[in-house]
């Protein structure tokens, strides 16, 4: 696991609003203790993803998510025990009366709540998305119990492996883009997990449902960086695997249409391996004037910015943020003639697929023959292992296991 060196603070506030000044060796003990810790943790990954090591990027994942502090985690844990009935033990489950549905989520109800809950099981850090928002609880109708999550948000304005894919007319690139939406959180919980799960919430992001709730919450409204109406149809949706190749999107389909197309991988680069230190490298940043706060105006990449500004006032180099990992990358397309359509053509009509008749497919085509393969799968303790997970997220952070 990870262990977060202890390095000299710098975040001490002073009674008064007056600006700290810092002594010069101040400053230079905070960024030598943090140069040590950037290049540690740079030769750990380094060797950690050498051998293939998945469980140490969960381990980041973490880490960075315990440095979000407690009161996500005790949120999350408290809407958890509000709602307990809606999670349920494999031994609740019955495979073949499995009844799926997309909720809508909405500020201020259950189900605001439930993707609350269920997105922070995740080991990665909780992220509300930015942009452009639509979240969904996907959930059994019949056993009245959660299933797993969908969440979208505004797309990346780069991202290689898709814009390899067109030839976007001249100054139209981002107007285009922004008939796409970016999904940041799918998956499934246990027990459904077990029965593949995370394949039905994969493939409800082809389903209708999506592109109408698209166009109800936006249709009119115009986008705050380019102050352009929004655009219809809802085009397509991209995502990337959280760890290298993904089982999850891989061989998606329904009756023949391959709805996540894999379409490349992402370069390498990120800060994934220096998230647990950001709380670190910001407090830096605040002593030397370079931090730049979140909100509207600075960009979705606020953090990337901040670890980028710190490396540079380190004086370490930026090929430090490439960490090698290359996440897989898929393409959902919603329309026909998508690639007409960012060519500036014209997009034609939308690809239809009813959200029942997907959930149907699913429930015969994965879920019940993965019961009937492994009659084992509904033989845990699911509930309890899901309020250890919440539980384990407001824990002392992890000790080194390297």
């Amino acid at each position: 696991m990870i262990q977060s060196k202890t390095i000299p603070s710098a975040t001490k506030k002073p009674a008064s609003s007056a600006k700290v000044i810092y002594l010069p060796q101040q400053v230079e003990a905070v960024a030598q203790a943090l140069r040590v810790s950037v290049l540690e943790a740079c030769g750990k990954f380094e060797a950690a993803t050498g051998k293939g090591d998945k469980d140490y990027l969960r381990a980041l994942h973490i880490q960075a998510k315990l440095d979000q502090g407690g009161g996500t985690a005790q949120t999350a844990k408290a809407l958890f025990e509000k709602y307990r009935s809606r999670f349920r033990n494999g031994s609740e489950i019955d495979p073949s009366k499995i009844k799926p549905v997309l909720k809508f989520v909405q500020r201020n109800q259950e189900w605001s709540d439930l993707f609350y809950a269920t997105r922070s099981m995740w080991s990665m850090p909780y992220n509300k998305g930015y942009g452009r928002r639509l979240r969904f609880v996907i959930f059994d109708e019949y056993h009245e119990a959660v299933i797993g999550i969908i969440g979208l948000q505004s797309p990346p304005a780069d991202l290689a492996a898709r814009d390899r894919l067109w030839d976007y007319p001249d100054e139209e690139k981002l107007t285009l883009v922004n008939c796409t939406l970016d999904a940041y959180a799918v998956g499934a919980i246990p027990p459904y997990s077990y029965l593949l799960g995370g394949k039905l919430c994969a493939g409800m992001i082809s389903s209708d449902t999506i592109r109408q709730a698209y166009w109800r919450q936006y249709a009119g409204r115009k986008t705050r960086m380019l102050d352009e109406n929004i655009q219809q149809p809802l085009a397509a949706v991209t995502t990337t695997s959280a760890f290298g190749r993904s089982s999850q999107y891989n061989r998606l389909k329904y009756n023949g249409r391959l709805l996540a197309e894999p379409i490349g991988y992402t370069m390498g680069f990120g800060t994934i391996h220096l998230e647990h230190l950001y709380p670190a490298l910001c407090s830096y940043l605040k002593m030397v004037d370079g931090f730049t706060d979140g909100g509207f105006g600075n960009g979705p990449k606020v953090r990337w910015q901040n670890i980028c500004r710190a490396l540079v006032r380190l004086g370490l180099p930026a090929s430090l943020l490439q960490h090698g990992v290359k996440r897989e990358v898929f393409l959902y397309r919603l329309v026909d003639q998508l690639d007409d359509g960012m060519a500036g053509k014209g997009f034609g009509a939308p690809i239809s697929l009813p959200e029942a008749d997907f959930a149907e497919f699913w429930r015969e085509r994965w879920a019940v023959p993965r019961a009937k393969r492994f009659p084992e799968w509904n033989l845990g303790k699911d509930v309890d292992l899901l309020r250890h997970t919440l539980a384990s997220a407001i824990a002392a952070p992890l000790a080194s296991a390297l």
